[in-house]
């Protein structure tokens, strides 16, 4: 926990040659890390399932004051 009353979860990007690094550090800090996808030169945000197949992008941004 960062600050009392919220909780927070970091993002970070790690090019795929450190992957390993970034796992045995993640094991050495007792800190959970989790792969949610990789940056590529396509634009946009593509979803894919577990099997790599495209879903639809059905997600809108969130809207603070909707």
């Amino acid at each position: 926990m960062l600050a009392g009353g919220d909780d927070y979860e970091l993002a970070f990007t790690a090019p795929p040659a450190l992957r390993l690094a970034v796992t045995a550090a993640a094991h050495r800090a007792a800190t959970a890390v989790t792969r949610i996808g990789q940056i590529d030169q396509q634009p946009g945000l593509r979803l894919v399932d577990s099997v790599g197949a495209e879903l639809p992008n059905t997600y809108n941004s969130f809207d603070h004051f909707a």
